[in-house]
């Protein structure tokens, strides 16, 4: 089984630091949110393998495209995967009830 390369972008980056301050400074809940932050990462980065397990995203536009979901608790992470490069780019990592379709 071949494994493929995860890069996180920096927009994920900032989704995901902007997760965790949320949880912590409007939740009161330093330690939860750290956990949910580990939990998100741990996946993104767990897509080295297998990362086709997990289904084109919905919209026409958007699975054209290449892009897939990863579903880690109310969060999804946005991907694509180059198979030339064997590479995982994580391009989004966001809350699920947001409009994400105007984000991506």
């Amino acid at each position: 089984m071949s494994t493929y390369s995860v890069h996180i972008s920096e927009l994920a980056e900032r989704d995901l630091k902007e997760i965790g301050r949320y949880i912590a400074e409007e939740f009161l809940e330093p330690t939860i949110a750290l956990k949910l932050v580990d939990k998100i990462g741990d996946a993104a980065l767990g897509l080295e393998e297998m990362p086709q397990r997990n289904a084109l995203v919905a919209d026409k536009r958007l699975s054209t495209l290449g892009m897939r979901k990863l579903l880690v608790d109310n969060h999804i992470i946005f991907y694509d995967i180059s198979e030339k490069e064997k590479t995982v780019m994580v391009i989004r990592i966001l809350y699920g009830r947001r409009d994400w379709l105007t984000l991506l």
